[in-house]
């Protein structure tokens, strides 16, 4: 888990300041790949001493990174589709899927968590704001511009004054504030004045984190 660290301090801070502040909604992940972050935002709310009650949801495709205008450093199409790490219940080498997320979270005693599988273009406006009426903390681990886009269109409708949102690539693009979670971010907020947000934390190595409120 050494490698989670850095992201495990930033979610148990954004599930407090949720908490204290009495933002409502769930703690929603988009890119879940086999369920080790979405296991960490699950343990920091069910650890908190004055947890509101939340759901814990998780979207993801489980078929890897899909192609993109805009080359990744790092990553290649199709890469999250098989586990590529030490994980406690998944070997390597094996495909992501969501019954490996719910065999993660029972063997760490946590409550099942709601997956979502699919793109998030198709799933996230199919599920918000029918069945996720409010987003509390939103963790967007989608690497791509296209996929953070389109996960801010869909969630779009469940953002609360008070949000906390975590972008866990925010600076991949050797921080070009013209590219990948940056620029969909940037996007989002001019194409929606009634929205602004407050730089909150960076935490690890890429990541960076904002408070959303209305102006």
């Amino acid at each position: 888990m050494r490698q989670h660290a850095g992201r495990w301090a930033a979610f148990e801070r954004a599930i407090d300041f949720v908490n204290r502040l009495g933002v409502p909604g769930d703690i929603l992940e988009f890119g879940v790949f086999a369920g080790a972050s979405l296991a960490l935002l699950a343990f920091s709310h069910h650890c908190h001493p004055h947890r509101l009650p939340r759901r814990v949801v998780g979207f993801d495709s489980f078929n890897g990174l899909p192609a993109t205008h805009d080359p990744h450093p790092v990553w290649h199409k199709g890469a999250f589709a098989v586990n590529e790490w030490w994980h406690p219940t998944l070997p390597i080498g094996a495909r992501v899927t969501p019954d490996a997320v719910h065999d993660l979270f029972r063997e760490c005693a946590l409550p099942k968590p709601t997956v979502v599988d699919g793109a998030f273009i198709d799933t996230v406006p199919r599920v918000v704001p029918r069945d996720v009426t409010a987003a509390a903390v939103v963790h967007l681990d989608c690497d791509l511009y296209e996929s953070t886009r389109d996960v801010l269109a869909g969630v779009a409708a469940g953002l609360q004054d008070g949000t906390m949102l975590l972008f866990d690539d925010w600076f991949l693009y050797h921080g070009n504030p013209s590219r990948g979670e940056a620029r969909a971010f940037r996007e989002f907020l001019e194409a929606r004045p009634e929205w602004a947000a407050a730089h909150y934390k960076s935490y690890g190595v890429c990541a960076n984190a904002f408070i959303l409120y209305r102006v």
